[in-house]
């Protein structure tokens, strides 16, 4: 988020507050100590949670329940403490009234093995939480389709990491498909399983739309759940859409009416290419923006929020 300052120059806005192992600090004060487990073995489980300002006032977050029902199972999966989740609720309305926040944010939820010790060691747990300005991408906000590409790179099966963990070191691989695609002019990727199916972007969920169907790889193709695809699957079918999971090729991707990436921070993003083939739709077909609409409708207040069920595979 910016700020026009005296001479019409922008600044960035940051708030400047974290809530750190039981106190309110300054963001760079929040700190581990270099012989943490979280830093020698990258044992950190996160969440990332919407703050939005609401059409009646003031801010609210976004699909807490679902988020922090995960971040308690990502705990119980890397060998955390799930009860720094039940803290999460009154830290944001401590961080919001402090600062005095009243724009729409990101906030980020860190419980991490804060003591020193061996891989082996049990971990002591450390909650950290941080909100962050955070607007509309400008795959929104300009209305700019994502040119997609199909990574070599290869999302682990659960026989290696689970991927039900929202666990740091999980971003890892992501990140070097990532930058490949960006090195190959692409915007984002999508990465495959072994079997070469289509998992998921590096921080994103991925649609299709065939006819009036609303398709997503299923969590057994090394899949996230997410917040976001779960309510996207919810609200689909709500509309009248047949919402369904599926294995998904790369030709169906490429053959799709539609195709858009979805999650906490990137909220929606329409793509308007797949592997060089530009789709048919554009960068926002009409479901697309059923679904986009109805979302901000019910992020802002104007309507109630989707019930969401959000599958848990080792809750």
């Amino acid at each position: 988020m910016t700020a026009v300052a005296a001479g019409g120059q922008t600044t960035t806005v940051v708030w400047p507050l974290a809530h750190h192992r039981g106190a309110l600090v300054p963001r760079d004060e929040a700190t581990l100590p270099v012989g943490s487990i979280a830093l020698r073995y990258g044992i950190s489980v996160f969440e990332g949670i919407r703050l939005y300002r609401q059409e009646s006032g003031g801010v609210a977050p976004w699909l807490p329940g679902p988020h922090l029902d995960r971040l308690r199972n990502s705990c119980r999966l890397m060998g955390l403490d799930e009860g720094v989740a039940a803290d999460v609720p009154a830290i944001v309305d401590d961080l919001v009234a402090a600062q005095g926040i009243d724009a729409d944010g990101y906030i980020r939820v860190a419980a991490s093995a804060a003591n020193s010790g061996d891989i082996n060691q049990d971990a002591e747990t450390a909650l950290t939480v941080t909100i962050t300005p955070s607007g509309r991408k400008r795959w929104l906000a300009d209305h700019v389709g994502i040119r997609l590409g199909v990574s070599a790179w290869q999302r682990p099966s659960d026989a290696v990491f689970p991927s039900a963990a929202k666990n740091i070191s999980a971003y890892a691989g992501p990140r070097l498909a990532l930058a490949q695609a960006k090195r190959d002019g692409y915007d984002s990727c999508v990465l495959r399983t072994a079997d070469g199916l289509i998992s998921e972007a590096p921080t994103a969920t991925v649609f299709l739309v065939e006819g009036g169907r609303v398709v997503t790889p299923r969590l057994s193709d090394h899949v996230l759940p997410g917040v976001t695809r779960a309510w996207v699957l919810a609200t689909a079918s709500a509309l009248g859409y047949q919402a369904v999971e599926d294995a998904v090729t790369e030709d169906r991707l490429t053959a799709a009416d539609e195709v858009f990436l979805c999650g906490t921070g990137i909220e929606f993003g329409p793509v308007r290419e797949v592997a060089g083939v530009t789709l048919p739709g554009g960068p926002s077909g009409p479901v697309t923006k059923a679904l986009v609409d109805t979302y901000f409708a019910q992020a802002r207040g104007v309507a109630a929020p989707t019930p969401v069920d959000l599958d848990l595979p080792g809750a």
